[in-house]
């Protein structure tokens, strides 16, 4: 087992002998150490120090004979130790003690008792067949898996046969454990920990709450997961909710007047009339709390406007659920609210994996509805472990569930918050830093604040305040339009990045532009990889994790970048990789030609409009059948795959999308057309005149034509097929 250590001042180690080892109280950074043994000279000094990181330590002062510890540090002393007195080996087993006790406490539920199962070396005959990595250890390249991860990952891979860790679909024993601590952490009811991403945490809660023709009201800029969950497998009727793109290509959030109660009904006339007059129309409504791009909403703006038309909302926070550790943040937390029998129950699901500390697909649902229980609308624990069941995996990988029993332990007490504040103070010197280095890449924030630069307040103060972080509607700096006074702000997690191309004051494309792609391919080449880019955004994810010397090195080459724009440096000397892929189309161009060139292929199919208008009511594709009976025609194979040039107004029966950002621009169900097609066809386009940037594109396949140019395809409804199921 691996101990922690004791940090004891220099000249007190080998003063006591404890179990631990000892190590200099100003060489750690504290997250190793299970005690202090410091003199009253530096205690101070180090208490301050240790009181920051959040970590309970438990702190002895060292005294000589006739020293008195001050009044001021006594109250925070674990114990005080007499120096010169003989008792080497008495204090040291206190200190070891005490250091035995810190360490006990800090392990949860689930990771606690794992740890203890893998430490006792069980023999096994069960499943996984590879038994603690053996089987791999009987092959040379199974030798290099099992080396390059090391066994202990193997030994943890356990089978659930053995019922000591409690059973992850039933939630018994230290699983059911782990989720109640958690459920304690984020202040949920419930907590339900899922181990294939929110993509499936979406899936579970939709599953138990829609039935076929239930009415769901939907962000337009849900995740194809909520479309698949909600629309295709539960086969809820829709009512879309308008959204926000800006010139730059940032998804933003909801109109405020798309969330008008007048404005709701007219639109469910469109698609259940018989509903429309219903006190609460909708079983559910699915809202993004935090956009990709760091557009966070107001979860009480949200309960208010619209919780009385629904039995549930949903707010899908993948690229949130930090926010209730962030002080200036936590109103927007939808498990942070006061709730009473007339509001909607509340689900939240969250991706442990993208900001906070968990594996990839790590993700949990928090169930906040007991104010609402006994009402027919409830969603009692049984009903919705039945739809759990049916989306999870009867082999779980357990230390998956271990990683986020402790990512919710992490996140408790004060040392969760102050994670999250370093977090959030070196965004802010990071974007400060960039504002002194960068003239042409800028962070997506607000010029000023109360007529001073944004930049000149103090770290201290704008981490704790979020008037430099909100959209105003008068500001021209964001570029969004329909939104409310102090509807959203920037997610201060989010590093968000504008490049040159859009004028900050108009939103008109300028005379040159550097597109965010090209600068994403530049850092990658350089060993730096962004999160994502579109059009004139870069986006850079910030976590606990980050150093400032991190992001210092991410400026130095953002800095670079743009000296490399300024002279014009040539692309095999700049991005030479592309050189090597493309030398015929590349091989002699420079990099504010290859700038130039997407530039004016995205103002030439003027890609910012087409974004902003996909996301517009009026130009929603028209729906001729429910997405359910759309993705039922392509199961029996009632579809032909048609090519973009011949597919206006024929239904899609698959979802389409670029990726990331996953939203669909058409769902199942829509009739092919307007600017989604446009859309659609400007990519086709790009990615024939700009190869070596093509992205991710789902539910639509490219095909190789005989001159080498790919043509973009879809499935459609087959001409005669069925479509009464409108």
């Amino acid at each position: 087992m691996s101990l922690l250590k004791i940090a004891v001042e220099p000249a007190l180690i080998g003063a006591f002998v404890t179990t631990h080892e000892q190590v200099d109280v100003f060489q750690t950074d504290f997250t190793n150490i299970a005690a202090i043994v410091v003199g009253i000279e530096s205690a101070q000094q180090v208490l301050e120090t240790v009181e920051r990181t959040g970590f309970a330590i438990p702190f002895f002062v060292a005294v000589e004979p006739n020293q008195e510890v001050p009044s001021s540090i006594l109250p925070s002393a674990s114990g005080v130790i007499q120096l010169r007195h003989g008792g080497r080996h008495y204090y040291g087993r206190q200190i070891s003690a005490a250091a035995d006790i810190y360490s006990e406490n800090l392990l949860p539920p689930f990771f606690k008792v794992m740890r203890e199962y893998v430490q006792r070396g069980y023999v096994e005959f069960d499943c996984p067949g590879h038994q603690g990595g053996q089987f791999f250890s009987n092959h040379p390249l199974g030798r290099m898996f099992f080396d390059f991860f090391g066994e202990t990952i193997f030994r943890a891979d356990l089978c659930n046969a053995d019922v000591r860790l409690g059973d992850l679909l039933i939630h018994e024993g230290p699983a059911l454990e782990a989720q109640r601590n958690a459920a304690r952490i984020y202040n949920a009811d419930k907590t339900y920990f899922v181990l294939n991403g929110t993509s499936t945490s979406n899936k579970v809660v939709t599953s138990a709450l829609l039935a076929p023709d239930d009415l769901v009201l939907f962000d337009r800029n849900n995740h194809k997961s909520v479309h698949l969950g909600a629309l295709v497998l539960s086969g809820a009727r829709p009512v879309y909710l308008e959204t926000a793109r800006n010139a730059w290509g940032l998804i933003g959030g909801v109109d405020s007047a798309a969330l008008d109660e007048t404005r709701i009904r007219d639109a469910i006339r469109d698609v259940a009339p018989e509903r429309a007059g219903l006190p609460r129309p909708f079983r559910l409504a699915v809202i993004q709390l935090g956009t990709y791009d760091g557009t966070i909403y107001n979860a009480r703006e949200i309960v208010d406007r619209i919780g009385h038309l629904c039995d549930y909302i949903l707010f899908d926070s993948a690229w949130v659920g930090y926010e209730q550790f962030i002080p200036m943040m936590q109103d927007c937390s939808p498990l942070m609210l006061t709730l009473g029998p007339d509001d909607p129950g509340i689900f939240v699901t969250q991706s442990v994996h993208k900001q906070q500390a968990g594996f990839s697909q790590t993700s949990q649902i928090h169930k906040k509805d007991s104010h609402i229980e006994g009402q027919k609308r409830f969603c009692d624990h049984r009903r919705f472990n039945n739809a759990y069941m049916i989306h999870a995996s009867t082999s779980p990988f357990y230390p998956m569930f271990a990683a986020l029993d402790v990512n919710a332990q992490m996140h408790a007490g004060p040392a969760g918050k102050r994670l999250w504040r370093d977090c959030v103070a070196h965004g802010v010197d990071a974007r400060k830093l960039l504002l002194k280095t960068c003239r042409q890449i800028r962070p997506f924030v607000p010029q000023s604040i109360d007529g001073r630069p944004w930049a000149d307040y103090p770290t201290e103060q704008i981490v704790d305040d979020l008037r430099f972080f909100r959209f105003h509607p008068a500001d021209t700096w964001h570029g969004f339009e329909g939104y409310a006074d102090d509807q959203y702000f920037v997610d201060p997690c989010k590093l968000l990045l504008t490049t040159p191309g859009i004028d900050r004051d108009t939103h008109e494309y300028a005379a040159f532009g550097a597109p965010a792609p090209i600068l994403a391919r530049y850092l990658r080449e350089h060993g730096v990889v962004p999160e994502k880019a579109d059009l004139y955004t870069i986006l850079f994810l910030l976590t606990p994790s980050e150093s400032f010397g991190k992001l210092q090195h991410l400026v130095a080459h953002l800095a670079q970048f743009e000296r490399h724009l300024d002279q014009d440096t040539p692309l095999r000397e700049a991005i030479p990789s592309l050189c090597e892929a493309y030398p015929e189309l590349y091989g002699n161009m420079r990099l504010r030609q290859l700038c130039q060139r997407m530039h004016d292929f995205y103002r030439s199919h003027d890609m910012k409009h087409l974004q902003k208008q996909m996301f517009r009511r009026a130009q929603f594709p028209k729906q001729a059948m429910l997405p359910q009976a759309a993705n039922t025609e392509l199961i029996r194979n009632n579809v032909e795959l048609v090519t973009l040039d011949r597919i206006e107004g024929r239904i899609a029966t698959e979802g389409a999308l670029p990726y990331p950002p996953g939203i669909f621009c058409v769902v199942p169900g829509e009739a092919w057309g307007g600017p989604a097609l446009d859309y659609f066809r400007a990519l086709e386009a790009g990615i024939n005149a700009l190869p070596g940037f093509e992205p991710e594109i789902q539910g639509v396949y490219l095909q190789a034509r005989p001159d080498g140019t790919k043509q973009a395809s879809a499935y459609v409804v087959a001409a005669g097929a069925d479509a009464s199921n409108a």
